[in-house]
């Protein structure tokens, strides 16, 4: 089962509550490895593609979706 990296951007009234909503995301399944409290976003995975709609209905939970890499070239690169 692969991995899949997550970014779960919390509701604006669990701001001050981004613990709270760690612990139900890790109790529904997400191993939570970063929170974001400035701008209200935990960061994490899951090893289980179905479990993404449990993340969906944590209370608290604004939007749930895939972490992606993105790269930009150097500086000194003619393809900016």
């Amino acid at each position: 089962m692969a991995k899949l990296d997550l970014l779960v951007s919390v509701e604006d009234g669990y701001m001050n509550r981004l613990s709270e909503v760690a612990k139900d995301l890790e109790n529904a399944g997400m191993n939570v490895e970063q929170k974001l409290g400035e701008i209200g976003v935990l960061t994490g995975s899951i090893n289980s593609a179905e479990k993404v709609e449990l993340l969906r209905k944590v209370k608290g939970v604004a939007n749930v979706e895939e972490s992606r890499q993105i790269q930009i070239a150097p500086p000194d690169n003619l393809i900016q």
